[in-house]
């Protein structure tokens, strides 16, 4: 069995989807929708070839894929959000220049790249090189440093808040995602109303546990203790059923 395969049945193992690269590019038809975890697929594809291995970005990562060649430096994010990040499940790149892939918990379904610096792409769709791999250009493997992946500070997820955010003014607020992008919004002395505000909206929305959910963790994002929140966002509730 191939070093390749190996590592290929042994990330499909781990519930990471997978497909053939040649190089940076995807093998198969359909691309990254080919990428599976089934062992029998797996095993064919890499008997026709020693091929790269590729895998989507899970629904719940994102990566900070850091590009030295067009100026990303950690530093800059780090500066411009005004904390250090910390240690995450990170890939080395093949490169000569130190490219870098931070995987982090996602913290809401559809990041935006916003006021994150330039030579940093967020990744949350499409795929990913993965060890040990090769570098196509550099014949230099990419390597794991393997950590848990971890939330991000909540200074670095306001970077990436949806374009289009709610406000206590718009009565008709309802959509789940856009209710936990404004909880994250909320500074210290407003958080508690201003959850229980979204809380109610979504209660009336009828939105299910998982949105409420979204809004226990978006207000574990600033700052606030689980327990209280998961408190608010039930006090909610019983009131809209009042």
């Amino acid at each position: 069995m191939s070093r390749m395969l190996r590592a290929a049945l042994e990330l499909a193992e781990n519930g990471w989807e997978v497909l053939p690269l040649d190089g940076k590019k995807p093998v198969t038809t359909h691309g990254h929708l080919d990428a599976t975890t089934d062992a029998r697929i797996i095993r064919r594809w890499w008997d026709t070839g020693n091929w790269n291995i590729g895998s989507p970005v899970p629904d719940n990562l994102l990566v900070f894929d850091i590009d030295p060649r067009n100026g990303g430096r950690l530093e800059d994010l780090e500066q411009r959000a005004g904390v250090e990040l910390p240690p995450t499940l990170e890939v080395m790149s093949g490169r000569r220049d130190g490219g870098r892939h931070l995987y982090y918990l996602r913290p809401f379904k559809q990041p935006y790249r916003s006021n994150i610096p330039a030579g940093i792409d967020v990744k949350i769709n499409g795929y990913m090189v993965m060890p040990p791999s090769v570098h196509p250009d550099t014949g230099r493997p990419y390597r794991w440093v393997y950590r848990e992946a971890v939330r991000l500070p909540r200074q670095v997820t306001a970077l990436m808040l949806p374009r289009t955010r709610i406000t206590r003014r718009n009565p008709k607020a309802t959509d789940p995602f856009a209710l936990a992008a404004y909880v994250r919004t909320l500074q210290p002395g407003e958080r508690h109303n201003g959850l229980h505000w979204a809380a109610r909206r979504a209660h009336e929305a009828r939105v299910g546990q998982r949105g409420l959910d979204r809004l226990i963790d978006a207000a574990e994002d600033i700052g606030m203790d689980p327990r209280e929140a998961r408190r608010v966002v039930e006090s909610a509730g019983k009131e809209q059923r009042a």
